[in-house]
């Protein structure tokens, strides 16, 4: 089919220095999962409560402060769940232990793995709709993906590496060993690679990213 429609960028845009329409939905989500986390984990006595939240509006703010074009939609709102997933995931008490611990059965179905590999997928996706078009005329198609993936795969590192210093900090809270790091890294991997198909299944029009209809 000749027609095409943009599955994540939007025409680009250079942010005005506030809030753009295509951001304020999730930047609402944001605050509203902040204050209902930040609530509920002082109510709970949550040790890691303001860590998390920290976190979180760190993220926020470096996006805000450093995105080159206003965040689309899609993309503002793919972010804002991965905030609630994070939230979640270390606050809410699943029986003795916290969301993040908790598994569908198999290892490898733990809540945890499924936020690393959503969180590589969103983030390497994010690295490519932000950073993308400066770099699209200088190299070839496939370095440009594979480059992609692998900011992908260095945004799950850079997570694995705040992960232990979080748990040097809180006296091995929440440890998960060798086999946790092996299966959050394996996550990471499919979570990029998905990344990187959906990446493969545009083109450049000039500096603007359009998704090609399936054939």
């Amino acid at each position: 089919m000749n027609q095409q429609t943009n599955l994540i960028r939007e025409p680009d845009r250079m942010p005005t220095g506030k809030v753009e329409a295509s951001e304020g939905s999730a930047l609402r989500v944001v605050i509203v999962a902040l204050m209902g986390f930040g609530i509920y984990g002082c109510m709970t006595g949550a040790a890691s409560t303001a860590g998390y939240l920290i976190t979180v509006s760190a993220v926020a703010a470096i996006i805000w402060l450093f995105r080159g074009i206003a965040v689309p939609r899609p993309l503002a709102l793919a972010l804002a769940a991965l905030a609630v997933l994070h939230l979640a995931g270390g606050l809410v008490r699943v029986g003795d232990d916290v969301l993040y611990n908790a598994s569908l059965g198999a290892h490898a179905f733990r809540y945890d793995h499924f936020v690393h590999a959503y969180g590589s997928f969103v983030g390497t996706l994010a690295l490519w709709t932000l950073l993308g078009p400066g770099a699209a005329d200088h190299l070839d198609r496939h370095v440009l993906i594979a480059v992609w993936v692998l900011a992908g795969l260095g945004l799950g590192a850079i997570n694995e590496t705040v992960e232990f210093l979080s748990t040097v900090a809180h006296q091995g809270a929440h440890v998960g060993g060798y086999t946790n790091t092996g299966w959050d890294l394996v996550s990471n991997v499919v979570g990029a690679l998905a990344a990187g198909l959906v990446i493969a299944r545009t083109r450049h029009a000039g500096d603007r990213l359009t998704a090609l209809h399936p054939a």
